[in-house]
């Protein structure tokens, strides 16, 4: 579309000779000419305007009122206002009102109409690629404080003295702090001196590096950058907690050692099952042929004891088994024996009692291995617990019950050991929390055991009093055929 140069005005113009003056200075553009305000904004609206020339006064608006239509309109063409007088005081208002030129209305002065339009434009073009230029920088400051923002680790700049310049964020929530909040503190007033003062020794040779320090119970991946800004030294610090990432890795080598743990128990049980299958059928054998009644009662007590390790064998390879999770219909009752079976010598030779309250439960769809491995931790927690508070007679009780209303099977597990203090109870089933001495716990497994009845569409709770012991409460589904994909074993 071609350009056009507006006219605005109701004063006499000589507009032929004003558009032989803009041809002769090489202006192709035509000229359109119209007389009150409202009639060139129609016109800008359906034109392609290069500039405008309107006068400072206008049938029905003055010329600073339709500087202030345009703008509001976000109209950005060029403006330049006609006077009939010289007026400095006028002039100036104008331009500080959005005009880029003013021209006085006469026939000396049309002359210079195409060079103070030459003029405008410039003008204008100046302004404007400086306006893009700084709607740039804006932008792409906020493009960086929002990539800054939205990095999860912890950004802060920090000048020489340790006062923090700039910080992101996720270190601002960390702090529960607004970013802005933090700019001017210390960073001792907000780490601790001891933590100021490692971060300041991280900077003080002035070179790029990366180290693992531990902050309170936490561990960070510091990284430390030294720069200089208007000849003041700087630091940005970027610090990434890795101690979710420790924590996976010890899981993982933690199930490692269960799965090495697992064969080795495999293959021992396998080797000790043989000669035990010997002693059994060659007892069975001297029995069926004694006729000596003490010697037939001592094969008895042999076979007893061979049945008994030979149970046990069972229950280990069952235990170590390596399979995928598969479900089968079982009673938890025969899951309970099985697993005290595992571990009566140690309850008998801490002195502790089992007590068993079954009720008639139904055989439900569940993972044998892996209730017996829930079962098992928190036997061995009661244990412990038992041993602990130095009580001389320990208990503990396996009591199951159907709830028939609700359909689920109910299995409480309760000792009388030294209980679990109230100010941490709500964490014993997080990954890796433990009171027990180092070496003798990992702290995984009740976070174990409560991922697999969750697994199971179960819950598990605990009620604990310090110094009169704890139940720990599993509730499972029942379930008699599969739901989904779920594979069966009968």
């Amino acid at each position: 579309m071609e350009q056009k140069i507006l006219f605005i005005t109701d004063k006499p113009l000589r507009k032929n000779l004003l558009s032989k003056i803009f041809k002769n200075h090489g202006e192709n553009s035509e000229l359109v000419f119209t007389e009150n305000a409202e009639s060139g904004i129609k016109i800008i609206k359906k034109n392609n305007i290069k500039a405008i020339f309107a006068s400072e006064q206008l049938p029905d608006m003055d010329g600073y009122d339709f500087l202030y239509r345009i703008k509001k309109m976000n109209i950005s063409i060029p403006v330049i206002l006609i006077f009939e007088e010289r007026n400095e005081a006028m002039v100036s208002e104008a331009i500080k009102k959005g005009a880029l030129d003013c021209v006085l209305r006469n026939t000396r002065s049309f002359y210079a109409y195409p060079f103070v339009l030459d003029r405008a434009i410039a003008r204008y073009e100046l302004e404007t690629e400086r306006a893009e230029r700084e709607w740039l920088i804006s932008e792409s400051q906020k493009l960086w404080v929002a990539v800054i923002d939205g990095i999860r680790d912890y950004i802060l700049i920090t000048d020489n003295e340790l006062k923090i310049f700039r910080a992101n964020k996720a270190l601002s929530e960390m702090f529960n702090k607004h970013p802005k909040d933090l700019i001017g503190l210390s960073l001792s007033g907000l780490f601790g001196d001891d933590t100021a003062k490692m971060l300041k020794e991280m900077s003080d040779d002035r070179i790029s590096k990366t180290e693992e320090k531990i902050i309170g119970e936490q561990t960070y991946l510091i990284s430390v950058f030294p720069f200089n800004y208007n000849d003041k030294d700087f630091n940005i610090y970027v610090m990434k907690n890795i101690s979710e990432m420790y924590r996976l890795k010890e899981q993982l080598y933690h199930s490692y050692k269960l799965a090495s743990l697992g064969l080795l128990i495999s293959g021992i049980a396998h080797e000790i099952n043989n000669p035990i299958t010997g002693i059994i059928t060659y007892a069975e054998l001297l029995k069926m042929k004694s006729k000596d009644e003490q010697i037939t009662t001592g094969l008895q007590k042999m076979l007893n004891g061979a049945e008994r390790c030979k149970h046990i064998i069972e229950n280990l390879l069952t235990f170590s088994r390596q399979k995928s999770p598969s479900r089968t219909l079982e009673s938890v009752n025969d899951i309970i024996d099985r697993t005290i079976e595992l571990r009566s010598y140690w309850l008998r030779k801490n002195n502790i009692e089992i007590i068993r309250k079954y009720s008639e439960v139904p055989f439900t769809l569940i993972d044998p291995q892996q209730i017996q491995l829930v079962i098992l931790n928190i036997l061995l927690n009661a244990e412990h617990a038992i041993v602990d508070s130095g009580i001389e007679n320990g208990k503990v009780t396996f009591e199951t019950l159907f709830n028939t209303d609700k359909s689920k099977i109910i299995i409480n597990i309760s000792d009388n050991g030294c209980g679990i203090p109230q100010n941490i109870i709500s964490r014993i089933f997080d990954p890796f929390f433990t009171t027990k001495p180092v070496g003798t716990g990992t702290g995984l497994g009740l976070s174990i055991a409560h991922g697999i009845i969750a697994e199971h569409g179960g819950e598990i709770k605990v009620e604990s009093k310090k110094d009169e012991g704890t139940t720990f409460i599993i509730e499972l589904p029942y379930e008699k055929q599969s739901k989904g994909n779920v594979q069966i074993i009968t």
